[in-house]
């Protein structure tokens, strides 16, 4: 796959200002009403915002305040990742399972809007900074392929390893998980290749597997949940029927995933 790639240095640059500033507004959204749409929105902005960085060469990427910037967007979505659980959650008690878990709920949209004010804090204080400028001349074209290329064969490694695993247990949830933080990882990686024509096909495919293991993970967070809050068996049903659900999941995820040798085998 990779010889069909190419990372020209002014393509990467007018895609990492673009990046930026999509960031920007996304976070400017977030911190007027962080509504689960928005929270997704800054979710993914971060995620691509992380991808582009990663790209920059060793010497630009420890400049102090390109590295604090990250290291705060980075603690941003952390703080939102909590809060995306218990909307997850909350949807689908309140969707699905109404009558039995109306407590349950109301538990959660408090605990969110107390996660909220954190994260909101934190927002406000990103915003109110410059997004930190990369410096064009310190970047050398080839530095910058050999990492592109470097990015690509790590993220295509943990691929194999935890696919290998993954496909073969659907109890190996934290495999699951990794699966799906590395196909993101691939996909926004992918996206800042030069040629659009090349990668269109496999950021599609990327994007059906990574939904279909985030309907996975989010089984995953509900049963969880439940079953830490469960002491009673006030759930018992509910989780049953979840972990049904999950598994009906996961068999498709499986069957697709096979029956598509270009996914697998990362070809273009």
């Amino acid at each position: 796959m990779k010889r069909y790639l190419e990372l020209d240095k002014k393509v990467f640059l007018k895609k990492f200002k673009k990046i930026s500033e999509n960031f920007y507004q996304k976070l400017c959204n977030y911190t007027s009403d962080p509504n689960d749409e928005n929270i997704h929105d800054i979710r993914v902005s971060i995620r691509r915002l992380e991808s582009a960085y990663q790209i920059l060469p060793k010497d630009v990427r420890k400049q102090e305040k390109i590295k604090k910037y990250a290291k705060q967007t980075k603690e941003l979505f952390k703080l939102n990742a909590k809060i995306r659980d218990f909307d997850i959650i909350g949807i689908n008690m309140e969707s699905r399972y109404m009558d039995k878990t109306k407590d349950l709920v109301m538990t959660l949209k408090n605990a969110r809007s107390e996660h909220v004010k954190n994260a909101n804090k934190l927002a406000l204080k990103i915003s109110h900074q410059n997004i930190p400028k990369i410096p064009k001349s310190g970047i050398k074209k080839s530095k910058l392929a050999k990492r592109y290329l470097k990015i690509l064969d790590e993220t295509i490694l943990d691929i194999h390893k935890n696919s290998i695993i993954a496909l073969g247990d659907e109890q190996k949830i934290n495999e699951l998980h990794m699966l799906r933080k590395n196909f993101k990882k691939l996909r926004y990686t992918l996206e800042l290749a030069s040629d659009k024509k090349t990668t269109h096909e496999i950021l599609q495919n990327l994007k059906n597997i990574q939904d279909t293991l985030g309907e996975i993970h989010d089984s995953d967070i509900i049963i969880d949940y439940l079953k830490n809050v469960d002491s009673d068996s006030k759930y018992s049903e509910i989780i049953i029927a979840e972990v049904s659900h999950r598994s009906k999941k996961y068999n498709a995820f499986v069957t697709a995933f096979k029956k598509n040798p270009k996914v697998i085998n990362f070809e273009l």
